[in-house]
């Protein structure tokens, strides 16, 4: 029943209904704490749920529910366990009784410094960008939960006042901005911050919250039209013309301003902004239409995609708009602009005889398939009421020449025609007997989503699952019953059996990783993948412990566990996988920093000692004594292979150094040591590239200043 009122986003009976339970004594507040809470913090879908029980709760119960969020490890959830603690606790309706406030601010402060000891060069970047996210999110929740706290204001503006990353100091602005905005010289600070910050980033939040905020005082226009002109980059030119257009429409000095933009700026990203901001607040304006048709004959392509849409949305009614779109669907040089014109035919001329037979011959004709595919959806999304639609594109899933139009198709069929008798049996002879397996799989993911409608599709399934000779296909099939019928009594027991008797490997780790994601509230769970970690299969050893760590980080074996396949484990991958998850997920262990250090010494891997050193760096860079231990890894480590640097601990160990202590007083001695005596090439380069940029010549090669660290 909660499960249903979960998918009718009736959030608050599920909670009545549950709190009830708790009243009742039918459910104790532990078994509210790890059943009901530890089972479904990870389900963004339960939240609401969850934060409106703790509304209805005592104090005591909820300071007892927070502690436990806070305990959880959300590393790989991004830390929702946190931000859920935060709203639960903005429920409350006494705060000053809950007796973990502090400790969940102390450990928001801790997430907002999330990253900083990662090594750049390790991290991709979107990895980068992630960091940044949840470092930004945290501060948000700090001034969000705390704001009636006179220390946050403080703390904001220290943080906005460090020399910390510029996207992580623009949050602490823009909170700072509107959060206390009749606070003493914020203006004032936003407007020093938009005019000479270093960061683009701060500058463009500066920017934004002026405008947002004060719109109204003197200064703020006349800075706006600076920066949308004239300041260096190009992300806050672009933001000044956004922020001009959307709380200074219909002014003509500043139209003057942006015409000159959108032709002469050297950015394409400002120049687009311009356009947009042009054709959305100046429509009336007499000239702004023959610009934007000129606009289709540019040579840049994505000005011409701008025109397109713009065209479309604001002057679909004009004479012109409808050939210019034409034309440019049928003729442009470019497949993106060709997408695009198709794309705003199909959502703006749905129904039109004479459009649906254009759609329907670049479907056919189209020499590029991506451009087939749009094609192929505007016509199922725009003339669904067809007759003749349905027909053509089960055509098209049946029998196009390209596997991608295909696969459109078919998934726009089950889209569009969920109800249809012929829909369940066309996916089921493609996904059971196409030539390609991409339309196999495809079949099978869409048939597992018409769950609801056809309760022969879980049996269905179960029979490809287990017999379908293409991996992809098996494995659509298995995720589609895990994530389709948890509440099936067949389920788990069918996967189970299936997991323990499967021979793919890559297929057994799915299987694991499914019943871990969907059952790990259930106890038998636990014992049975603390078992596989003795399996003969690396791939599946490496998946238990990563789903112990994450999913069973308070089991009392656990720990124990994660250490002695780090230890012991004859996979360096797997040993790898256990360095990670006990390092994060076990920082606050007073064994934990031991016991890393001593992998990042004597593990027989290198890369998994580079893994213990980016740990180290990751969560205890301000521990004492950590410049030295460094310094032993970069001199003694014995890594003398051949190879790319991520695999050599003496080259990382000498990169978290330069990172992350570059004044300690040992520095330079040892960068100059390693340039002149270091038998590795490799950090021989790094140490002198260092120096040459940091330091004099006279420094590097003075025989009076270089000790004998390390030769």
């Amino acid at each position: 029943m909660l499960e249903k009122l979960i998918a009718d986003n009736d959030a608050r009976t599920a909670a009545e209904l549950i709190v009830e339970q708790v009243q009742s004594g039918k459910l104790t507040t532990a078994e509210l704490k790890t059943k009901i809470f530890g089972g479904h913090w990870r389900e963004e879908s339960w939240h609401e749920v969850l934060r409106l029980i703790a509304g209805r709760l005592d104090e005591e119960s909820v300071s007892e529910i927070i502690e436990y969020l806070i305990g959880q490890n959300g590393q790989e959830e991004r830390f929702i366990n946190l931000f859920l603690a935060a709203q639960c606790l903005l429920e409350t309706k006494n705060r000053d009784r809950v007796t973990v406030d502090t400790t969940l601010l102390n450990s928001f402060k801790s997430l907002s410094q999330y990253g900083t000891g990662f090594l750049i060069l390790y991290q991709s970047a979107q990895e980068l960008q992630e960091t940044y996210q949840v470092r930004s999110q945290a501060i948000r929740a700090i001034a969000a939960t705390w704001k009636h706290q006179p220390e946050t204001y403080t703390w904001l503006l220290n943080l906005l006042q460090s020399n910390d990353t510029g996207e992580v100091r623009a949050a602490a602005a823009q909170e700072l901005a509107r959060g206390w905005p009749d606070a003493t010289d914020i203006y004032l600070l936003l407007k020093s911050l938009a005019e000479s910050d270093g960061s683009w980033a701060v500058r463009s939040a500066a920017a934004q919250e002026l405008a947002r905020g004060w719109r109204e005082a003197a200064d703020t226009l006349p800075l706006l039209l600076h920066l949308a002109e004239l300041d260096t980059s190009p992300a806050v030119r672009r933001v000044g013309v956004q922020e001009l257009a959307k709380n200074w429409p219909n002014q003509t000095n500043i139209l003057v301003l942006l015409r000159k933009i959108a032709e002469a700026d050297e950015s394409l990203t400002v120049r687009v902004a311009a356009w947009e901001a042009i054709a959305r607040g100046w429509s009336q304006d007499a000239e702004t239409l023959p610009q934007i048709k000129k606009l289709t004959q540019t040579s840049s392509s994505t000005l011409r995609i701008v025109a397109a849409r713009e065209l479309a949305r604001g002057w679909r009614e004009e004479a012109d708009t409808l050939s210019l779109l034409r034309g440019l669907a049928q003729s442009d040089e470019n497949k993106e602009v060709r997408k695009a014109a198709l794309a705003e035919l199909g959502k703006g001329w749905g129904g039109d005889r004479e459009i649906y037979l254009l759609l329907k011959t670049v479907a056919e004709s189209e020499g590029n398939s991506a451009v087939r595919e749009v094609a192929v959806q505007a016509i199922a999304r725009g003339w669904q009421d067809f007759s003749e639609t349905w027909a053509f594109v089960k055509t098209v899933a049946q029998s196009d020449r390209d596997v991608e139009v295909r696969e459109i198709a078919l998934q726009e069929i089950a889209r569009g025609w969920p109800e249809n008798p012929e829909t369940l049996t066309l996916l089921k002879t493609l996904a059971e007997a196409d030539d390609y397996w991409i339309v196999q799989q495809a079949a099978v993911q869409e048939i597992a989503k018409l769950r609801s409608s056809h309760p022969e599709i879980f049996l269905w399934l179960r029979n490809l699952a287990e017999s379908n000779s293409h991996l992809n296909v098996r494995e659509a099939a298995l995720r589609g019953i895990a994530r389709g019928w948890p509440q099936e009594s067949e389920t788990l027991p069918f996967l189970q059996i299936l997991a323990d008797s499967e021979p793919d490997s890559y297929l057994r780790t799915v299987l694991v990783q499914e019943i871990a994601q969907g059952w790990s509230n259930q106890p038998t769970i636990l014992s049975w993948l603390k078992s596989l970690v003795q399996s003969n299969d690396v791939a599946l050893r490496q998946t238990a412990v990563q789903e112990l760590a994450c999913r069973w980080p308070g089991d009392s074996e656990t720990l124990t566990l994660l250490k002695a396949q780090a230890e012991c484990d004859e996979s360096p991958s797997v040993r790898q996988a256990a360095v990670q998850k006990l390092a994060r997920g076990w920082k606050n262990d007073s064994e934990t920093l031991v016991w890393l250090k001593s992998r990042a010494e004597s593990d027989p891997d290198s890369h998994v000692r580079v893994i213990a050193l980016l740990e180290l760096m990751r969560g205890w860079k301000e521990e004492p004594g950590m410049f030295e231990f460094l310094c032993d890894r970069a001199i003694n480590d014995p890594y003398n292979q051949k190879g790319s640097f991520p695999y050599n601990p003496r080259f990382t160990a000498l990169e978290a150094i330069i990172e992350h202590y570059p004044h300690h007083p040992g520095a330079i001695s040892l960068l100059q040591a390693r340039s002149l005596h270091d038998a590795d090439e490799q950090v021989r380069g790094l140490a002198t590239r260092k120096l040459n940029i940091d330091t004099p010549q006279s420094v590097i090669h003075g025989d009076s200043s270089v000790t004998n660290l390390g030769r």
